[in-house]
């Protein structure tokens, strides 16, 4: 695995054996390091190629330390949300500031990595999920597989209306029942509009926020689906 720069992105990239690509962006706070080990586990045989990229955003995480994200988050903001049970209007009657022109610039990286890819599966964790949703829904025919991983309900209007351009692309969803950053009924709720697509499939499990090895495993076959 080596680092590299492709359209001012950091990306950590392993190189497979074929010229299928997958695209991970990791939640916020967080960096392309973090889910950088999962391609041990979803891809043993080493056919796929890697691309963990980085946020370019850079956010205070506490203790004086940074971290990186897509879209800036009021974190007090959803604090207090989540203490007057209103995370529900907090994403999803709105279109989070910054998620837009991060879009934009992502999908021009997508393209430049379509370029030598027979196909390219796309997904994230957190607000890497969302991101990769906003790409799938603005560009439908760069994506051939999505996963969301922890993701959450946002500018429900837009997907309500637009989910039919994404009918084609195969979705695999996830989220922990116990999740106390993004509540599991806003997943749900993403879920009735995402299960309209051809092939779709959702995977709640007992936890929090947090992707379990039998996630990884369901991951891995729905990855592999995609080779066959």
């Amino acid at each position: 695995m080596r680092v590299t720069r492709i359209n001012d992105f950091d990306i950590l990239l392993h190189e497979g054996s074929t010229k299928k690509s997958v695209v991970v962006l990791h939640g916020y706070g967080a960096s392309f390091q973090d889910l950088a080990p999962l391609y041990q586990y979803l891809d043993p045989k080493e056919e796929l190629n890697w691309y963990f990229v980085d946020g370019p955003l850079k956010v205070d995480i506490g203790m004086g330390m940074k971290g990186s994200a897509w879209f800036p988050i009021d974190m007090m903001g959803l604090q207090q949300a989540m203490m007057a049970q209103r995370v529900e209007d907090f994403f999803s009657q709105v279109v989070p500031d910054g998620i837009e022109d991060m879009r934009d610039r992502l999908i021009h990286l997508i393209k430049e990595i379509k370029k030598n890819s027979e196909e390219l599966y796309l997904g994230g964790f957190s607000q890497g999920s969302m991101m990769s949703l906003a790409i799938a829904y603005k560009e439908p025919a760069l994506v051939d597989r999505l996963f969301l991983l922890s993701s959450t309900l946002f500018d429900e209007t837009h997907i309500a209306e637009n989910t039919k351009h994404i009918r084609h692309i195969p979705i695999f969803q996830s989220h922990g029942t116990g999740d106390p950053v993004l509540p599991y009924f806003l997943s749900e709720k993403l879920k009735t509009y995402l299960e309209k697509v051809d092939q779709y499939e959702f995977h709640h499990f007992e936890g929090g926020h947090e992707i379990p090895m039998p996630i990884l495993n369901k991951l891995q076959r729905f990855l592999e689906e995609g080779r066959e």
